[in-house]
């Protein structure tokens, strides 16, 4: 079993060079070790579709997605590996919005087929994400979603749920990230997205 940062294995070493070394340093968390990182951001905006509002509380159960919407939504971002897990990456991304209103929005990835990984939440949901470095940027693009049962991977086409999800992590500077998520579905338009900026300590 590998040792290697879970994006970088399923990126390949080419890729993953030709990331930026921001984004590269986000991600070099070692597998066989408890290791973590934490980031401090600000999300210009957090925006859905009035009529997507009810699905959101659903999938806040599920610690997806934030049911609120907002500007200037102070974030912090915790990923972890665990060696007991050596395949998974672990993301716990908490949102201050105002009034006090705090939402959680956890998951884990782990490896999927070549160049893909699978991130999951509560009871096995989850969504396979396509990997690839974009000029120096990690661009993530939704395959699918998915229901993750015992060992196997149960398709659920994106136009069922909220759409493509497509997020890109790019480089700002030597220190800062720049985060945009945005998911559009074929038939509705854009149901739901946020955009912000990220530090590393």
């Amino acid at each position: 079993m590998s040792t290697l940062p879970l994006f970088r294995q399923m990126l390949g070493e080419d890729a993953w060079h030709r990331l930026a070394p921001v984004v590269r340093r986000h991600y070099d968390l070692c597998a066989d070790s408890a290791d973590s990182l934490v980031l401090h951001g600000v999300m210009d905006s957090v925006d859905c579709a009035f009529w997507v509002q009810p699905w959101l509380w659903l999938a806040h159960w599920f610690k997806a997605l934030v049911p609120y919407q907002g500007r200037d939504v102070a974030v912090e971002v915790r990923n972890w590996t665990d060696p007991t897990v050596p395949d998974a990456l672990f993301w716990r991304r908490t949102f201050h919005f105002s009034g006090e209103r705090t939402a959680l929005f956890e998951s884990r990835m782990e490896p999927g087929r070549a160049g893909e990984v699978v991130e999951l939440l509560r009871f096995g949901i989850g969504i396979r994400l396509h990997i690839a470095e974009q000029n120096g940027a990690l661009l993530f693009r939704a395959d699918s979603h998915c229901w993750k049962i015992g060992r196997r991977l149960l398709n659920i086409p994106n136009w069922a749920l909220l759409g493509d999800a497509v997020i890109v992590e790019s480089p700002l500077s030597a220190t800062e990230l720049q985060l945009n998520f945005s998911i559009v579905h074929p038939w509705f338009g854009r149901t739901f997205g946020y955009c912000g900026r990220f530090r590393l300590p």
